[in-house]
């Protein structure tokens, strides 16, 4: 886990680790982080209120929600990722907009003025204690495991090296009472589907900008589909939208390199 420090394309400092493809390609040299996301998130709610990241990796959505929101609040299960995400947000929180290189919101300042909590947790369908496997090359794609759960054809999943895990803490959305929530950005690879389920009354009740990454076969890893996704938001009179406003109707397809899902009441 050797750091070192980068500066985006906006002029944001990040530390990332070295050997991490994802942070290497995503991050240095490139920014904001999935730009067009929040560029259809602010213009969604442009005086967003309270938006939660579920699957803070290390920070790069909450740092960029804190420049347009009054809070942000900020969840990574992950202890190492966590931590990192704490350094980057403490790196961003010390620099002004004379620092950066250029706004990615019209002319809007890139200083982070929203409060920011952040919450050492994973999120789901019920509390409890899980695992989490560790992809030490890529940080992004960590996720609870799922050996016990079968295939889409019912046989059993096998593994022939056994991955580094570790034991997090996991709660419901809705067992934090969460007020004004405009939006829920959900990014937790495959396991989405079970963090809306635990934030059901939080969602009905306050009716946010739900935005889910949606990679076909991976919600498949939990018993799950991206149609049943579908089928849960559009029975409570949801329209499900790409990052660019399309409306993507009633029935899943795969978009080529467009994974969101922007679920909107």
């Amino acid at each position: 886990y050797t750091e070192q420090l980068v500066t985006n394309s906006i002029g944001r400092e990040y530390r990332i680790y070295k050997n991490d493809a994802f942070y290497q390609q995503r991050i240095a040299g490139c920014g904001p982080y999935q730009k067009q996301n929040l560029l259809r998130l602010r213009e969604l709610k442009p005086n967003a209120r309270t938006i939660i990241d579920v699957g803070m990796n290390i920070g790069m959505n909450t740092i960029e929600y804190s420049t347009w929101a009054k809070d942000v609040h900020g969840f990574e299960p992950t202890p190492q990722t966590f931590k990192m995400a704490i350094k980057n947000i403490t790196l961003a929180q010390a620099q002004t907009d004379s620092q950066m290189i250029k706004p990615w919101y019209q002319n809007e300042s890139l200083e982070t003025t929203g409060n920011i909590n952040t919450h050492n947790r994973g999120l789901g369908d019920k509390k409890g204690q899980f695992e989490i496997l560790i992809k030490k090359d890529n940080a992004g794609h960590n996720h609870i495991e799922n050996i016990d759960v079968p295939l889409p054809s019912g046989k059993a999943r096998r593994r022939t090296v056994e991955p580094e895990k570790v034991i997090i803490k996991v709660n419901t959305l809705d067992s934090y009472n969460f007020q004004d929530v405009d939006i829920i950005k959900v990014d937790t690879e495959g396991y989405e589907f079970p963090v809306v389920l635990g934030a059901e009354q939080t969602i009905l009740n306050q009716k946010p900008i739900v935005q889910l990454e949606m990679v076909h076969g991976q919600p498949e890893r939990f018993g799950y589909s991206c149609q049943a996704i579908y089928d849960w938001f559009i029975a409570r009179d949801f329209v499900i939208t790409l990052a660019d406003g399309t409306d993507v109707g009633t029935k899943w397809n795969h978009y080529t390199r467009k994974m969101e899902r922007f679920f909107i009441h």
